[in-house]
């Protein structure tokens, strides 16, 4: 089951980065550069994020990595609209750019967190071996790609692409709670059921928007094209 929550989670953070760079092409033109960049900053700060993991973070993981999650799935559902509402605030193309990139840079930094922390979790349950978790990521980042590129984008489109991934990593983050007997931390559960809370909340939330992606595109389309 770890395995499973490793490859949707890769999965998700791929398809959220990809859903940056086709939005930031949209609105800054040169396809090729702003892929580029956007991939490249987001493996820089997967770095930075691996780099992170480690004392008070790693001493609970379970706990640190469902509070990974839930800023994952609430950063990922609302990643183009913030992109627009910073568009539609007059920013310019410098200051456009570098909110829109510190977002990636947030993103990438809380995905380099999810394998150190997984692998804490995988010894705790005396679970799925270390390369097993790390050979699965990388499957579920190609199939985050492949997804987007045949699926997501063409089929759905950008904004019920990102409701919709942001609701599968959301499940996840709910699936977690299953490891907290085998890991042996049960004193953290009270707090566990806490953040369960906020990531069902999201849940609905992502759910709802995806339900209403139509109309939310709209909205921020009229706001783009007026501008």
């Amino acid at each position: 089951m770890l395995s499973l929550c490793a490859f949707f989670l890769a999965l998700c953070s791929i398809a959220y980065e990809l859903l940056l760079g086709q939005t930031l092409s949209a609105f800054l033109g040169n396809t090729v550069l702003r892929y580029s960049v956007t991939i490249g900053l987001y493996m820089m700060s997967m770095g930075v994020g691996a780099l992170f993991a480690r004392r008070k973070i790693l001493e609970y993981p379970l706990r640190s990595l469902q509070y990974v999650e839930l800023a994952l799935s609430l950063l990922g559902g609302l990643s183009l609209s913030f992109l627009f509402l910073v568009y539609s605030l007059g920013l310019d193309g410098v200051g456009f750019s570098v909110l829109a990139h510190f977002l990636i840079i947030v993103i990438g930094v809380l995905t380099g967190l999810e394998l150190p922390l997984l692998f804490s979790v995988a010894r705790a349950a005396k679970g799925t071996e270390r390369s097993i978790i790390l050979g699965i990521d990388y499957i579920g980042a190609f199939a985050g790609t492949l997804l987007f590129a045949f699926v997501l984008y063409p089929e759905l489109g950008l904004f019920p692409s990102c409701f919709l991934v942001a609701s599968v990593n959301a499940v996840v983050g709910l699936m977690l709670l299953q490891f907290h007997r085998s890991s042996g931390i049960e004193k953290e559960l009270h707090i566990s059921h806490k953040i369960l809370g906020w990531q069902a909340l999201v849940l609905v939330a992502c759910l709802s928007a995806y339900l209403y992606s139509d109309l939310i595109h709209s909205f921020w389309l009229g706001i783009y094209t007026s501008g």
